[in-house]
């Protein structure tokens, strides 16, 4: 009895010494090498010059992940090699404490956020070429906060942008050029209004030109290249500025002029359907007229369609495959079972149809993930339901 309680102690002791080692292990710094290595792979993805990246790492934390006892770099509130700060509750505060690719990839989305926001938020500079290096001055000025002390008017070189503007010349060795304070207000930010010119000697980054994004706030973004691929085929357009808004909200008019032109139907002669055709745009009667007969859309009960409403995830389900003809017998059974753990929320009526997506590859059907039909789809998610269809249909 003695010797198996002395055996159970010392299997204990062992675990508990295996688990400290394990976890000093994981807390302990990369080399310099591997954190650039990490760097350049997250710039790549996300489409941001690595230097940027680089500049940023080595001001906040000089690329260190842990302190000097193997705990999480915290500084007033700001965590790891990019200093993410405390206010973005929505990541996982745990992954950014321990896990150096996910703090990165965190301060890579706050930079692409500021980014995003140029020509409202933040000025813009020249034709915003992700490549130039120049046009990050404004992103880089908001990466910590939008505050008028990173003004060079007013703090001259201790300016944010400006001293990594310096680490990159001098780190880094590579040229770049500071923007003329003389075209900055003497106090305070400027308005997102603002827009000025790329600097007559600016230099470039370490991007492939031939895949920088066609609207500046896709850049990184998870459903990019399925946005691009409508836009190459002349389906969809951008809102303005440069921009597509990929995580709006879709309205229900926007969403037929999609999906006609991508399957390619017909458009029929227009006609009013629906109480409130006058709310629906000029450009989208004709859409609107085909999606009604070909039973993409429908009218509510007081005979209205509602052509800006934003629509649920699983309406557009519905609309893709009553798009491509597709039709299903009352007691034809489902194509393959469906997996999401939200299933039952789906309107009885969408059932096959999501079935049938899934058996097709459109939709990706994992028993962990959900399907959100409830939800409204934006403009991104659409796309991609879009493009999969097209190429699971050879359209």
């Amino acid at each position: 009895m003695l010797k198996k309680r002395l055996i159970i102690f010392i299997s204990v002791i062992m675990l508990l010494l295996s688990s400290q080692i394990t976890e000093g292990f994981s807390n302990e710094n990369l080399s310099y090498e591997e954190v650039e290595k990490i760097i350049e792979e997250v710039a790549k993805e996300k489409n941001i010059p690595s230097v940027i990246l680089k500049a940023i790492a080595w001001k906040e934390s000089n690329y260190r992940q842990f302190d000097e006892n193997g705990q999480p770099l915290i500084v007033a509130g700001n965590t790891g090699i990019m200093q993410v700060n405390k206010v973005h509750k929505h990541l996982d505060q745990d992954k950014l404490k321990h896990n150096i690719k996910y703090n990165i990839e965190a301060g890579a989305d706050i930079l692409l956020g500021r980014w995003n926001a140029t020509g409202t938020v933040y000025p813009t500079i020249g034709d915003m070429n992700p490549n130039v290096l120049e046009h990050w001055y404004f992103p880089l000025w908001g990466y910590n906060s939008w505050v008028s002390k990173n003004n060079p008017n007013v703090s001259g070189k201790k300016a944010y942008q400006e001293e990594i503007f310096q680490l990159i010349r001098e780190k880094y060795q590579q040229p770049i050029t500071s923007i003329d304070a003389g075209l900055l207000p003497c106090k305070g930010l400027p308005k997102g209004s603002l827009k000025l010119p790329t600097p007559e000697i600016h230099h470039f980054g370490d991007l492939n030109e031939d895949h920088k994004a066609v609207f500046k706030d896709t850049i990184g973004h998870p459903k990019k290249q399925y946005i691009e691929a409508l836009y190459e085929m002349g389906i969809v357009k951008g809102v303005g500025n440069d921009t597509f808004k990929p995580d709006e909200y879709i309205t229900k008019e926007q969403a037929v002029k999609i999906i006609i032109d991508a399957l390619k139907i017909e458009l029929r002669k227009e006609r009013a359907v629906s109480n409130d055709w006058q709310d629906v745009s000029q450009w989208a009667v004709g859409y609107m007229t085909t999606a009604h007969e070909k039973s993409l859309i429908a009218t509510d009960d007081n005979n209205n369609i509602n052509p800006k409403e934003a629509i649920m995830r699983e309406e557009a389900i519905g609309m893709l495959v009553n798009g491509i003809g597709k039709e299903f017998n009352e007691k034809e059974p489902l194509a393959i079972p469906i997996k999401y753990k939200d299933s039952q929320q789906l309107c009885p009526k969408r059932v096959k149809a999501t079935a049938y997506l899934i058996a097709l590859g459109v939709l990706e059907d994992e028993e962990n993930k959900e399907l959100r039909p409830k939800d409204f789809i934006t403009r991104g998610e659409l796309c991609e339901l879009v493009v999969k269809l097209m190429e699971r249909k050879n359209l």
